[in-house]
């Protein structure tokens, strides 16, 4: 929704504390934010060298060291303690160790021949013998036909039924798979070739005794964090994640993950870092903050991808030392300007956000798109939950996300200035006084805890929306089951089969209970027109 624009005298009346220092307006001739600093940051952190900015490689570390350079040359100082880097420890994946094995009675089989150890199989040592889960062979050792992207839905089950490890088979299955990313079954897995397939089966009573080795390989990454010298504890935070998914893969994020290539992660999130930073620099050199007793601080987050990992112990540690800010703005995604529209989520998390965004927005005319919530999957989430008022901003999904092709040359730099101006403008605001935002908890919405799902239709969603008549779909994946069926962005899914569909949690919910080879009934708005299709999956 559009945010409805309010007199300056009623915003005077609700935040005059914040008047009490102000800059010039920002117009087509005065305009604080550099195009070419902003355009240098992204094609440093999106060139190929970067090689995606996956979490605990070298490439990481290198863009770590660049941001913490660039904050070094704005006048920054450390924010904790007397370094930028703030380093952490992370798990990168789950590998299989070559002492791992499989023996059918006395003989025993070759690992990455014969047989393969699923990467996510716990450390264990499993003897028996192999029994079908349908109840017409006994054994504690399930052995079954299955396809690969089935398996984790599958081995909580056969646990409960009491099998003590999974012996499968199937063509899909990826052979000598060595690591993978995730969370650690709870019974080992083995793959096994053809012909060991046809052993096991004329060997049905022999004693099969599996050895699963594996463990855990990990990495250090980094958040990085400045803040302006010379200012009190009062502060203000925006905070941009850094990293991404690296070359992509299955269990990585990427919407290609059957495509191995560098993921440039210009938009998401290079653009949040170069408007952090180009903010904090604009800030320095007009040393706006000065005599406001207020700090300025800017945080490049490390492993968002992974599940907000850094910005979750950035958090944690300054509600233990005492210097939570006064609030968190965080920048995901905002170098994809188009219509002049601006998302803001989190304005429910403090009273006065309306108003303030309105104030500032008579400076640029933006299409303003609001939300009140102040959790969601980005950074400003572990600000949220520590009771911290929050701003979130983002120009929104496109089909470039989690792809290859999200290159430093699709972004709109210009766009993305303005957004920058619009930052400052803010910092500035909240800055201008001692005013200091009260939180206020935003009731979220409930949805089912469902963290796997069986099928996906192939869309992002347009997260955006939150009128509560339905589910606006946003970007739509070429060859997936929405493409097929004739869906198109923009479409608004109103019900999937009996369920009424009037929000995302909805959708996720409808969609959690589906699997392969189901086939649903959408019926969805377009221009107004309801329509129906139904999809197969």
């Amino acid at each position: 929704m559009k945010i409805i624009l309010i007199k300056k005298e009623i915003f005077f009346s609700l935040v005059s504390l914040l008047l009490l220092f102000s800059w010039s307006n920002v117009s087509a001739q005065n305009k604080f934010a550099n195009v070419d600093s902003l355009e240098n940051v992204i094609f440093t952190l999106a060139s190929e060298s970067m090689g995606g900015r996956y979490p605990g490689t070298y490439a990481d570390s290198i863009a770590a060291g660049y941001i913490a350079n660039k904050m070094l040359t704005a006048g920054l100082v450390p924010l904790i303690g007397d370094s930028f880097l703030i380093p952490f420890e992370i798990t990168l994946y789950r590998q299989v160790n070559i002492s791992s094995f499989l023996k059918i009675g006395k003989k025993s089989y070759k690992l990455g021949a014969d047989f393969w150890i699923h990467p996510l199989s716990p450390v264990s040592n499993v003897k028996g013998t192999v029994g079908n889960p349908n109840g017409t062979s006994l054994g504690n050792i399930a052995f079954l036909e299955t396809p690969a992207d089935s398996i984790p839905f599958k081995v909580t089950d056969l646990k409960e039924k009491g099998f003590d490890a999974l012996v499968c088979f199937d063509s899909t299955i990826v052979e000598n798979q060595s690591t993978a990313r995730g969370a650690v079954f709870s019974i080992p897995v083995v793959f096994v070739s053809g012909k060991l397939v046809e052993t096991i089966k004329h060997n049905i009573g022999k004693e099969i005794t599996i050895e699963s080795n594996t463990q855990l390989v990990k990495a250090k990454t980094f958040n990085i964090a400045g803040i302006t010298p010379g200012n009190g504890s009062s502060y203000i935070l925006a905070g941009a994640h850094y990293d991404h998914l690296g070359l992509g893969g299955e269990g990585s994020g990427s919407t290609r993950p059957n495509i191995a290539m560098v993921h440039p992660g210009a938009d998401d999130n290079a653009s949040g870092v170069s408007a952090i930073l180009e903010a904090a620099r604009v800030i320095m050199e007009k040393r706006s903050l000065d005599s406001l007793g207020k700090g300025f601080a800017i945080v490049a987050f490390g492993a968002e991808e992974r599940g907000l990992l850094g910005s979750s112990l950035m958090a944690d540690t300054l509600l233990q030392t005492g210097r939570l800010p006064d609030i968190m703005i965080n920048l995901d995604m905002v170098g994809r300007l188009r219509d002049n529209k601006l998302q803001a989520g989190g304005v429910g998390t403090f009273e006065e956000a309306d108003s303030i965004l309105t104030c500032i927005n008579d400076l640029f005319n933006l299409d303003l798109i609001t939300t009140k919530e102040g959790s969601g999957p980005s950074d400003h989430s572990s600000f949220n939950s520590k009771k911290v008022p929050v701003l979130y901003f983002t120009t929104g999904v496109h089909r470039e996300y989690h792809t290859p092709a999200d290159s430093a040359q699709l972004i709109n730099y210009e766009g993305l200035a303005l957004v920058t101006d619009y930052i400052v403008e803010l910092v500035k605001k909240l800055g201008a006084s001692t005013f200091i935002p009260e939180y206020v908890q935003v009731e979220e919405p409930v949805m089912q805890a469902r963290t796997n799902f069986k099928v996906t239709l192939g869309i992002i969603p347009d997260f955006t929306y939150d009128k509560g008549d339905g589910f606006r779909i946003g970007p739509v994946s070429d060859g997936r089951p929405a493409h097929k069926a004739g869906l198109l962005e923009g479409d608004i899914i109103v019900s999937m089969d009996d369920n009424t569909i009037a929000n995302i949690y909805d959708y996720m919910n409808s969609l959690g209970k589906l699997k392969k080879g189901d086939q649903v009934e959408v019926c969805y708005l377009r221009d107004g027109n309801l329509k129906k299709v139904i999809i197969k999956l």
